[in-house]
């Protein structure tokens, strides 16, 4: 399962990850597993390496998107990425490519009519969509 496309899901959770651990540095490991909604110790498993299943993977992007992502003047791709499986999280393959697809190119327009530059993440995480059937 090493195929191109399970990368951005890894490299999510290795962001996921380091951005969890230097929270529960900065706080105590009981406060964000508290903000996250699993248990101190499943935490802990998370932070040590531990694959997390998928509604502790929700949860935590649900918790990246809501109390991680810092603030700054850009988004950065891992965040981008993170909110777009948030928002389509129980939609089946196609319709979730579909509505993310839709998503970024209202997000590209948006970008193009404020006059600001379209940040790169935009195209990348388009690329990174699975192709459409029979691509």
């Amino acid at each position: 399962m090493d195929s191109p496309n399970h990368e951005p899901r890894h490299a999510s959770i290795r962001h996921i990850r380091e951005v969890a651990s230097a929270r529960v540095q900065a706080t105590s490991l009981r406060r964000v597993a508290r903000e996250i909604g699993m248990s101190p110790t499943g935490l802990r498993k998370f932070l040590d390496g531990t694959e997390p299943y998928t509604p502790t993977l929700h949860r935590l992007r649900v918790w990246y998107v809501r109390y991680a992502a810092t603030p700054t003047d850009e988004v950065a791709k891992e965040e981008a990425s993170a909110a777009l499986a948030v928002l389509t999280h129980d939609l089946s393959p196609t319709p979730r490519r579909i509505a993310a697809e839709g998503m970024l190119d209202t997000l590209a327009r948006g970008y193009e009519a404020s006059g600001r530059a379209r940040p790169a993440w935009v195209a990348e995480l388009r690329a990174e969509q699975p192709g459409k059937p029979g691509e």
